[in-house]
C-alpha cells in the first residue's frame, strides 16, 4: 500500500549503507597510471569509435567544468578549448606555454594549457577491480546481506554487524570507504539510511553536495523524517532514484514539481484535482512506489531481492552500431547477433519459443548532413535518397532531434529450441519484414523471449500461451523440435568448450569475415567496450 502522512511504518528497523565508487572506470585508469583520481583530467573512452563516441567515465576534476559524467568525446573536447580560452585571457602575456591534466598544476600555473587523458576502456580489468573490492565488502558483511547494483555500486545491510563491531553506521560506512582507498586508490561516497531508498538518495543527493573530507570522502544519511524536511523542495526530480526525464516531465505538467508535492498530492481529498487517483491516472501501478518515495520509505530489503523469481524469463543482446549501417550491412549483423544469442541459449540450457527484434534507425536516415564524418560516398547517396523518399513516423530523441521511429517485431517459432539455424533463419525473416531498406541501421537488439529449461518442460511447467488477436502466419516460424536432432546442439556445445578454451575467436563464420560484420570485434569486448 502507498504510504500517507499518517500512516505509521510497521518495518523493523534496518539500517542501510550504499557505496559508490567515485567515477571508477576514470579513478582505475588514473591509480593505474599512478595519476591522482581526484585531480587528474581524464575520460575512458574508444577514440577510434569518432568523437561522437560517449565517454564511459569523466574524471571529477572534468565534471568541476560542468561536463556530464556520460557526455561524448567531442562535448569534452569542446569544453576543454573553452576553458583554455578562459585561461589564456588570464595568462602572462596572453599565451598558454606548456600544459598539464592534473587540476592542482593548472591552479598553480595559470599560464599552463588545460590538457586530459583519453584511456580506452579495459572492461576486464575494471571487473577484476571490482572483485577486489567485493572482497573488501565481504569482510564486513555476508553475501545474503550484501546486493551488487551495478560494477561501481552496492547496498549493504549493516543492521547485523554494528553491535559486533562495536561502531556506529556512520564509522562502518567510513571504515570500509578507507580501506577501498586504501587498497585500491579509489575514492568512494557513501548513503546510510533507514531503507534501501533513503541510502541511495542519501549518497545520490546529499552526500555527494557536502564538502568532502581530506581524501575526497562523503557520507550522509537520512531517516524518513530528515528525508522530508531537506528534500521535499529538492529539484530537479530526475535527481531521484527511479525519476527519468519522461516522468519528470509528466510531474511537471501536472504542476507536481517536487516529491513534496508528490506527496501532498497523494493525501488529497476524493473531491481534490490533486488526489492520488491523478498519479494513479499518469502511472498506473507504478504510482505506488512513486508515493512510497515521496514519503520516504521503501519495504523491499535485500532478501527479497536475492529472493526473486520473475514471471517469465528472456535473454537479449544488443549493440549500438560505431557508424550507420545501411539494410544488407545490418541485415548481416542481425544474423551474425541471432547465432550468438543460440549459442548462449545452449551455454545457459534453456531454449526460446519466440524471438524479437528492435531496430533504431540513424538521424542520417532523415538529413544526410548529420551523417558521421566516416561516411562515405555510398553512404551519403543512401541518406539523401532515405531522405527525399521516406514519409513513414518520425519521433524526436533526447536530443530534441528528428529520427524515423524504430522498428520492432515478433515471431513464433512453433515450439521451444536452441538451434543456431532456426533461430538464424527466423530472426532474419523478421528482420526483412519489419525494416525499411531505405533507412540507415544505428542500433539493433535481439531478444529470446519466454526461455525455460528442458526440465521445466519435461514437467509440463510450461506450454505455448496462444495469441487470439496475433497473427500466426505473420507471427509463427517453423516446427521441428520433436524431430530436432541432439547433434546440432552437441556441435554447438563443442563450439562453447572451444571458445572457452582458446578465446570467442578461435571458431567463427563465413559470415563473420564478410565487410560490415560485426561479431569479431564484440567477441573481443565485455559489455560493449574494448575487454
Amino acid at each position: 500500500m502507498a504510504m500517507g502522512s499518517g500512516t505509521v511504518s510497521t518495518q523493523r528497523e534496518h539500517t542501510y549503507i550504499a557505496i559508490d565508487l567515485k567515477s571508477f572506470y576514470a579513478s582505475v585508469e588514473c591509480v593505474a597510471r599512478g595519476l591522482d583520481p581526484l585531480t587528474t583530467h581524464l575520460v575512458v573512452a574508444d577514440e577510434t569509435r569518432t568523437d561522437k563516441t560517449i565517454c564511459l567515465a569523466v574524471s571529477p576534476s572534468l565534471k568541476n567544468y560542468g561536463i556530464p559524467g556520460r557526455a561524448r568525446l567531442f562535448e569534452v573536447k569542446q569544453r576543454l578549448n573553452g576553458v583554455n580560452i578562459e585561461r589564456a585571457v588570464h595568462a602572462p602575456g596572453g599565451r598558454l606555454i606548456g600544459e598539464s591534466c592534473d587540476a592542482c598544476d593548472l591552479e598553480r600555473s595559470p599560464g599552463l594549457k588545460a590538457s586530459m587523458v583519453i584511456a580506452k576502456p579495459r572492461m576486464a580489468h575494471y571487473l577484476e577491480i571490482s572483485g577486489q573490492i567485493y572482497g573488501i565488502y565481504l569482510k564486513y558483511a555476508a553475501p545474503e546481506h550484501i546486493h551488487v547494483y551495478s560494477i561501481d555500486e552496492v547496498f549493504i545491510d549493516a543492521t547485523p554487524y554494528l553491535r559486533s563491531l562495536g561502531m556506529g553506521p556512520h564509522a562502518m560506512a567510513r571504515t570500509i570507504v578507507r580501506e577501498i582507498l586504501t587498497k585500491t586508490g579509489i575514492t568512494a561516497t557513501a548513503g546510510i539510511g533507514s531503507n534501501m531508498y533513503l541510502a541511495k538518495v542519501a549518497m545520490d543527493i546529499v552526500a555527494k553536495h557536502m564538502p568532502a573530507d581530506k581524501d575526497g570522502v562523503r557520507v550522509a544519511e537520512l531517516n524518513e523524517m530528515s528525508y522530508r524536511r531537506l528534500l521535499w523542495d529538492h529539484r530537479p526530480l530526475t535527481d531521484f532514484w527511479r525519476v527519468g526525464r519522461g516522468y519528470a516531465k509528466k510531474l511537471e505538467h501536472a504542476g507536481l514539481m517536487t516529491m513534496g508535492d508528490i506527496a501532498r498530492c497523494s493525501v488529497g481529498r476524493a473531491s481534490d484535482y490533486y488526489n492520488e487517483d491523478l498519479l494513479y491516472r499518469m502511472f498506473g501501478v507504478n504510482a505506488e512506489l512513486l508515493i512510497d518515495h515521496a514519503w520516504g520509505w521503501e519495504p523491499c530489503e535485500i532478501a527479497d531481492i536475492q529472493s526473486y523469481e520473475p514471471d517469465a524469463h528472456s535473454i537479449s543482446s544488443g549493440q549500438v552500431l560505431t557508424g550507420p549501417a545501411d539494410y544488407a550491412t545490418a541485415r548481416l549483423i542481425t544474423k551474425e547477433m541471432a547465432d550468438a544469442l543460440a549459442l548462449d541459449l545452449v551455454d545457459k540450457s534453456v531454449l526460446t519459443n519466440r524471438l524479437t527484434l528492435a531496430v533504431g534507425y540513424d538521424i542520417g536516415s532523415l538529413d544526410s548532413s548529420k551523417l558521421d564524418s566516416c561516411a562515405d560516398y555510398a553512404m551519403k547517396r543512401a541518406a539523401e535518397r532515405a531522405a527525399k523518399s521516406y514519409q513513414g513516423p518520425v519521433t524526436v530523441d533526447r536530443f530534441g532531434r528528428k529520427v524515423p521511429k524504430s522498428a520492432v517485431g515478433s515471431i513464433g517459432l512453433g515450439d521451444f529450441t536452441s538451434s543456431s539455424a532456426r533461430i538464424r533463419e527466423a530472426m532474419t525473416m523478421l528482420y526483412e519484414r519489419i525494416v525499411d531498406s531505405r533507412l540507415l541501421v544505428r542500433r539493433l537488439t535481439v531478444i529470446a523471449d519466454d526461455v525455460t529449461t528442458l526440465e521445466e518442460l519435461a514437467a509440463g511447467k510450461r506450454y505455448e500461451q496462444l495469441d487470439l488477436f496475433g497473427d500466426d502466419e505473420a507471427q509463427s516460424y517453423g516446427s521441428d523440435s520433436t524431430g530436432e536432432k541432439d547433434g546440432e546442439r552437441d556441435i554447438q556445445r563443442a563450439l562453447l568448450d572451444v571458445k572457452r578454451k582458446f578465446g570467442r575467436n578461435a571458431v567463427i563464420k563465413a559470415m563473420d569475415m564478410e565487410d560490415g560484420a560485426t561479431g569479431q570485434a564484440r567477441n573481443r569486448q565485455i559489455g560493449g567496450h574494448r575487454a
